[in-house]
């Protein structure tokens, strides 16, 4: 029989799910932190120069700084794999079949849920998951047991975040771009810049990124826009500049989060 009560009184030692011994999560629940948010990456190409990883990498790097803009939340773990049927055309794609993606993500929040998790956030830091999510919030009316379950889900307004800060250094959204563009490369560069080949990094598509290409991208895959991976110009990238996009994007989301929170 598990001893609960040598859990009482145990003060967590980081904000990160991971991190944490079981009597730190159920002590930390049980004093009303009830809050955890996490990302949902991919593992996918990144043009040339930029790692598998990138999404993955950058989820986990903008949800640190957002959980750190949210006293008493929790960073959950981010999941590694998400909807990237349109990039299998390049090596090294990893994909999940949209229903699977859901399902895990699902299963991951019911997990929160009934250890006593009650506002579980999800960040999608990869494009083609953002439609997935939104899609899953709707399918469970928002709720998964007794807690709130709510996602992040407007792309445009994500990506418009990052156009802001790179006007204020005249970059265009053309040259920031989508996907392993300069706005990407900064910010791989501000969080691991080890990883960036950026003796590889090149001009991708540099042309309109509305609506209609979205819909090319995700009907025909990334090859109907760029045969490198890349949308956006990746060569002015600066790792100064990856981390001003961090802070504006966390301030974005932290603010949406608590505009949903009690």
């Amino acid at each position: 029989m598990v001893d609960v009560s040598k859990a009482v009184g145990r003060e967590a030692t980081s904000a990160k799910l991971e991190e944490l011994t079981w009597p730190e999560v159920r002590a930390a629940i049980d004093s009303g932190r009830r809050t955890i948010v996490f990302a949902a990456g991919s593992m996918e190409q990144h043009g040339p120069h930029l790692p598998m990883q990138t999404d993955t990498l950058l989820g986990t790097w903008l949800v640190e700084a957002v959980v750190e803009r949210l006293p008493g939340a929790f960073q959950g773990p981010t999941v590694p794999f998400g909807v990237s049927e349109h990039h299998m055309a390049f090596s090294g794609t990893i994909t999940l079949p949209t229903d699977v993606f859901k399902q895990v993500v699902k299963a991951y929040a019911e997990s929160l849920a009934a250890h006593g998790f009650e506002h579980i956030f999800v960040v999608p830091s990869h494009g083609g998951n953002f439609a997935p999510l939104a899609a899953l919030e709707q399918e469970l009316g928002g709720r998964i047991g007794d807690a709130r379950f709510v996602a992040y889900s407007d792309l445009f307004a994500f990506v418009d975040v990052m156009y802001g800060v790179a006007a204020k250094d005249d970059i265009t959204p053309e040259v920031a771009g989508a996907h392993a563009g300069e706005a990407e490369t900064s910010l791989v560069m501000g969080a691991r810049g080890e990883l960036v080949q950026f003796e590889h990094a090149v001009e991708g598509y540099v042309g309109p990124f509305a609506e209609e290409q979205t819909s090319r991208l995700f009907s025909q895959g990334m090859t109907a826009l760029t045969d490198n991976g890349i949308l956006g110009d990746a060569r002015p990238a600066t790792e100064e500049r990856g981390h001003a996009y961090r802070a504006a994007m966390a301030d974005a989301m932290a603010a949406w989060i608590r505009e949903r929170l009690p």
